[in-house]
């Protein structure tokens, strides 16, 4: 009632599906501009492999893609394939998981309050 909730969700195991690899990719765009930021965007959102995309400040790179797929192999085909050839892309520095630290779903409510 209080709208706190906005969904629930099952969390898979990735392993177990065949996803051993994840990269984080910073994306640079070639202009800075409403619409060009959109089409990325909407380009990006259909791309199943894709698990996250924030739009960030303080780096180089105006985008941070969070992807997982099964191998190196995988990988090479969805960035050659499908996201450097977004219009407007203009630049892809990716670093790849090596291991998960802290990997957190809950928020933290009531900290420091």
């Amino acid at each position: 009632e209080g709208g706190l909730i906005v969904g629930y969700r099952a969390l898979l195991d990735a392993k177990a599906l065949g996803l051993t690899l994840m990269a984080l990719i910073h994306i640079s765009m070639d202009q800075h501009t409403p619409e060009r930021f959109s089409a990325f965007e909407a380009a990006i959102a259909g791309i199943p492999e894709v698990m996250e995309c924030l739009l960030i400040t303080g780096q180089t790179a105006d985008y941070q893609l969070k992807v997982m797929v099964k191998d190196l192999d995988a990988y090479q085909e969805l960035l050659l394939k499908r996201i450097t050839g977004i219009a407007g892309v203009s630049g892809v520095h990716t670093s790849f998981v090596l291991r998960r630290v802290v990997d957190k779903t809950a928020f933290p409510v009531g900290v420091g309050a």
